[in-house]
């Protein structure tokens, strides 16, 4: 009975014993497995940042960070993960996104003025804005990868908001500026005034009329020219006027001086009432009354004959 009892603890000792020898040799070999799959996916890692830093297409950046991603993902899943590994995913992608986010930071320093209080350039301001819209898309594109959280993303895009905010305020205080520059030229009663040009000879022609005067007014009279939209004339009917002047030259034919209106558009019909006390000369050139002494012998007087300028329509 002993004996058999013997033979029987003998054999269930030796089963254990060949199941422990069994399962460290099994724990040993998975041991094994695990460290080679770890080294050989610490080396893909490398080989793959080396890649990324290698690279110099953005996209194709892009892509490798994705596929890095994705490669975390699954290994996490697998049941015998290796610390070393999972630290070595960090690094990659940590690598792999600061590429991003100094271009990102790149880009918005480039695109930031930061005198825009004082900046009246509209292109420099809308391109700036443009890009840095271009910036805010490419980041709301990409944040699911470039960042490891909404909050990160979304901390850099309210910086970039911020910004083109400033711009768009500039930009609205830059055309409110412009409304009012036109507004205040829009009531101004000429759009283009010349200074007066003295002449020196006594003969002057233009492409709407001729112009002679006494010998002895040379250099004693003056002409200068505006173009009026507002007040004579309109916008599509503008008139042109022509200011003549004279330094009087005796006591009975003192200065004076008289303006010329010509209309190449024709006379616009809400202006009639302001040519009836003018003399009218070919189909749109009038002669406006004279100041002073008054400058031309617009109606052909002989007393006046060698004494006035005479005009002509051509």
């Amino acid at each position: 009975m002993n004996k058999k009892n013997n033979k029987t603890i003998i054999s269930i000792i030796s089963i254990i014993v060949a199941l422990l020898i069994c399962f460290f040799g099994y724990t040993l070999y998975q041991k094994k497995q695990v460290e080679t799959v770890s080294a050989e996916k610490l080396t893909a890692l490398h080989e793959l940042t080396k890649k990324f830093n290698d690279e110099n297409d953005r996209n194709k950046r892009l892509e490798l960070l994705k596929d890095t991603l994705d490669e975390q993902s699954k290994y996490n899943l697998s049941s015998n993960k290796d610390s070393k590994v999972l630290d070595e995913f960090k690094n990659s992608i940590n690598t792999m996104r600061t590429y991003f986010h100094n271009d990102y930071d790149n880009t918005l320093k480039k695109y930031t003025i930061s005198d825009i209080s004082s900046t009246s350039d509209n292109n420099k301001i809308n391109d700036s804005k443009s890009k840095l819209d271009e910036l805010t898309k490419t980041i709301e594109k990409e944040k699911d990868y470039t960042f490891e959280t909404e909050k990160e993303a979304q901390e850099k895009q309210t910086e970039i908001e911020k910004i083109v905010k400033k711009y768009e305020e500039r930009i609205s205080e830059l055309g409110k500026k412009e409304k009012d520059q036109e507004k205040r030229k829009e009531d101004s009663s000429v759009d283009i005034e010349e200074k007066p040009v003295k002449m020196t000879s006594v003969h002057y022609e233009n492409e709407y009329f001729i112009v002679d005067v006494p010998e002895k007014w040379s250099g004693k009279w003056w002409i200068s020219k505006t173009i009026d939209t507002k007040q004579l004339g309109t916008p599509s009917q503008p008139a042109i006027v022509y200011s003549f002047s004279r330094q009087g030259d005796n006591p009975m034919f003192g200065g004076g001086g008289q303006t010329v209106h010509v209309y190449p558009n024709g006379l616009p019909t809400n202006k009639t009432k302001s040519v009836k006390e003018w003399t009218k000369f070919g189909s749109n050139i009038y002669v406006g009354a004279g100041a002073s002494s008054g400058f031309f012998n617009e109606k052909n007087e002989s007393f006046y004959k060698d004494e006035m300028a005479r005009i002509k329509s051509k």
